[in-house]
């Protein structure tokens, strides 16, 4: 019993379990908020031009950007302070960071907000 005790270091666990949290929240959520911030302006756009042609339709996509694009700027803030205080952001180890889960995850988000948007405005 007294060898197991031995070999675990509680001080260099919790160090390593602080620095997956880092990397998760100041390079993961980065990431996901840049792809949500391009969703985000893409909704606008689309709702810019909606609004032109179908003003009903085009306001709940504008509202759904503006959203979306002040949720995604609060994710950032972390990844910003890492980029400044460090220069880069913290490694995920063998995390892949993939671009189709993101822009989908934010589709998804997106898709669900403008329902929402459209009954809130509609009815």
């Amino acid at each position: 019993m007294d060898r197991i005790s031995e070999g675990f270091n509680l001080h260099q666990t919790i160090e390593m379990i602080g620095q997956a949290f880092q990397a998760v929240v100041c390079h993961v959520f980065f990431d996901a908020a840049l792809h949500g911030l391009a969703i985000a302006v893409i909704f606008a756009v689309l709702g810019v031009v909606l609004l032109k042609s179908r003003p009903k339709i085009g306001k709940p996509f504008i509202s759904v950007g503006k959203r979306l694009s002040i949720f995604c700027a609060v994710l950032l803030v972390p990844g910003l302070i890492s980029l400044a205080l460090q220069g880069h952001l913290p490694s995920t180890g063998v995390f892949s960071i993939n671009s189709m889960g993101f822009i989908c995850f934010w589709s998804l988000i997106c898709v669900h907000l403008s329902a929402e948007e459209m009954n809130f405005q509609w009815f």
